[in-house]
């Protein structure tokens, strides 16, 4: 039991740290990224890359993204698929690559005590 609480708190951890800087990126709250309401269209895009993020480079289940977030499943699939499809767009994925490289630089420090 401890270690499914000990997971999911890792989730919504990595989930919080995605949101945050994909809303830092577009200059948006993150705080509106994870609400339960859909937001602006502006918040529900920003929304969907925080979640591919969180799937794509954490390697979090679409499961365990929809848990973190908030959300359905199959909502969480819907936003990983139109952030892929933007992909094929050089700078969109250019700037996504970015925000890859940043999540995954920020994660292995995770849990670790600095002296």
């Amino acid at each position: 039991m401890a270690r499914c609480t000990l997971q999911r708190q890792k989730d919504d951890d990595g989930a919080q740290l995605a949101a945050s800087l994909v809303a830092y990126a577009l200059g948006l709250h993150a705080d509106a990224i994870m609400s339960t309401a859909r937001g602006s269209p502006a918040v529900a895009h920003a929304r969907h890359i925080a979640m591919y993020l969180t799937y794509a480079s954490l390697g979090m289940s679409l499961t365990r993204v929809a848990a973190a977030f908030d959300r359905d499943r199959t909502t969480v699939a819907h936003g990983c698929r139109l952030v892929e499809e933007r992909r094929d767009d050089s700078d969109f994925d250019g700037w996504v690559e970015q925000l890859e490289e940043g999540l995954r630089s920020v994660v292995p420090l995770y849990g670790r005590q600095v002296a």
